[in-house]
């Protein structure tokens, strides 16, 4: 999932509200009413609260918040109850009971309907599609009994975080592709609160209905920030109580401040250098490699993240499924300079850069200027490392929405691009991105590979966990092999909290927000 910047909904009513919000700081009462309020820095927005349609990681957060699953996950990753109170296997088919007490925030009740249409959806959508696939039939031999039928085996089946809609209102919209709602219907532990957000900020208030751990804090703000330097000088300030994701340099002053609690945790994404297979110097797997041999990863991890990051061969994080090529193309220049000479480019004019039938090894490398603060180093370290193999890199920093707008499938019109993608619990689910692009991936660099696509497919058709995991690894050493990715690293998340003002929150080793887990948002609690 990938950051999206772009905002929703600018009330001036909400303004007002939310800048008195602000004014409490880090207080964790209003000056009226008081209420417990619960404030975090974000460096970003959001893009749409459209189920069907974000491509946020946070918007992904606030869905978990805002919607019931089938099932929840302890701190370990294990599936637990949360909709479904209990569930059995009988070969292909899965058989899920749910609550009885379960009810949406307009009054109506959660029922098997309201299951069943989701995920008869969701496999059009953009985040849930992969764990929403792979269905014969889906029946709901009573109001809170839903049946799966796989057409084989699933192993995904208990990593289902999919939000459960309301039936009886998605149904009814025109478009479930672009509906918006300033009303949220949800039967999740918060609310969705119009009146409270504004620009920058976001605003959810707890549901004091909620069939679960009702939350202890009244009001739940994500407030936008410009960047990560004004985030952790915020929270110093006690003008915020938590920082959501912030930048390697601040761990270090932060863990150092009195009353605050900050940690580097692991993430289930990675960041890579894409190749645009339709462009002609790109599509030259040579080319790819050389790059790739270019690449300093230990400089960019070293650099660009303080360390914070582990070196990557492959696009998965999971413990216990990185990839380890037999023989890595680890940083070495004369090897790039090996691989071109024998496919033929040269520097015949000695420009410096090498060229064959007169078109010249020149790339542009595209950036999101949002991140340029990490990137800088490692772009810089490609530019240098490059150059002295022949090839000739230009840095094009951009706004990320325009640089997502130029840098996607089936667009032959850029060559380079720098940028990185998040996953979940289940370690095969990040890889769909490298399906067939015509049919259903959607890695934007325009890959395909049929061999890649049946390992996927085997990944996702067998319960044996140890075959899983040898599907999983074939799919990496393809990737690997075909390279439309330089898999750069498996970055880390920087994440804080105030300490000394609040308490009930527990940090697992993927942090203490943007975890798919729900239990900080109900569980944290002022501390006096």
């Amino acid at each position: 999932m990938k950051k999206n910047l772009k905002k929703m909904f600018v009330l001036a009513l909400a303004v007002m509200m939310i800048f008195s919000l602000s004014a409490c700081g880090g207080d964790t009462t209003t000056d009226e009413g008081g209420e417990v309020i619960f404030n975090v820095a974000t460096t970003g927005g959001f893009d749409t609260f459209n189920f069907f349609s974000t491509e946020s990681s946070i918007v992904y957060d606030w869905l978990n918040i805002s919607y019931d699953s089938l099932i929840a996950y302890d701190e370990n990753y294990e599936a637990i109850p949360r909709v479904a109170s209990s569930w059995e296997q009988d070969g292909n088919t899965w058989t899920f009971h749910l609550r009885d007490d379960i009810y949406f925030s307009d009054g109506e009740q959660l029922t098997s309907a309201d299951v069943k249409w989701t995920y008869e959806n969701a496999i059009d959508s953009y985040m849930y599609s992969t764990h929403a696939d792979g269905f014969d039939s889906i029946e709901c031999p009573d109001d809170f009994t839903v049946v799966f039928t796989c057409a084989n085996a699933k192993p995904d089946m208990l990593y289902q975080i999919i939000p459960i809609l309301p039936e009886h209102i998605w149904s009814a919209a025109e478009d479930i592709f672009s509906y918006e709602s300033e009303q949220l219907v949800g039967s999740g532990p918060f609310i969705y609160s119009p009146e409270r957000s504004a620009s920058g900020s976001t605003a959810f208030v707890k549901n004091e209905n909620y069939w679960g751990d009702v939350p202890v804090i009244d009001v739940l703000v994500f407030t936008e920030y410009d960047n990560s330097d004004a985030m952790a000088q915020a929270l110093k300030l006690g003008e915020v109580d938590a920082c959501y994701t912030l930048e390697k340099t601040q761990l270090d002053i932060l863990q150092a401040t009195e009353g605050i609690e900050a940690g580097a945790y692991n993430s289930f994404g990675f960041e890579y250098l894409g190749y645009n297979l339709l462009d002609e110097l790109c599509a030259d797997q040579s080319i790819r490699h050389a790059i790739d041999y270019c690449t300093d990863k230990n400089l960019v991890v070293e650099m660009s993240y303080g360390g914070l990051a582990e070196v990557a061969y492959g696009p998965v994080s999971n413990t216990g499924f990185e990839y380890a090529p037999a023989e890595a193309r680890d940083f070495n220049i004369e090897k790039a300079n090996a691989i071109l000479d024998d496919a033929g480019y040269k520097d015949t004019d000695g420009d410096g850069i090498r060229e064959m039938n007169g078109k010249k090894i020149s790339l542009e490398l595209i950036t999101s200027s949002d991140r340029a603060s990490w990137q800088s180093a490692a772009v810089n370290m490609l530019i240098t490392n490059c150059a002295e193999a022949g090839i000739e890199i230009t840095w094009v920093p951009m706004d990320e929405t325009a640089m997502w707008d130029t840098c996607y499938d089936g667009n032959p019109e850029w060559q380079l691009t720098m940028d990185g993608w998040g996953g979940d619990a289940d370690p095969a689910a990040i890889m769909c991105i490298f399906l067939d692009y015509e049919v259903a991936g959607y890695a934007g660099v325009s890959y395909q590979n049929p061999d890649f696509d049946a390992a996927y497919d085997l990944a996702y058709s067998t319960a044996d966990d140890a075959k899983r995991a040898e599907y999983i690894a074939d799919c990496q050493k393809i990737l690997y092999e075909d390279c439309p990715y330089t898999f750069l690293c498996f970055d880390q998340n920087v994440q804080a909290i105030n300490s000394a003002e609040w308490t009930g929150y527990s940090a697992t080793a993927h942090g203490l927000f943007g975890n798919e887990l729900v239990y900080n948002y109900c569980h944290i609690a002022p501390a006096k």
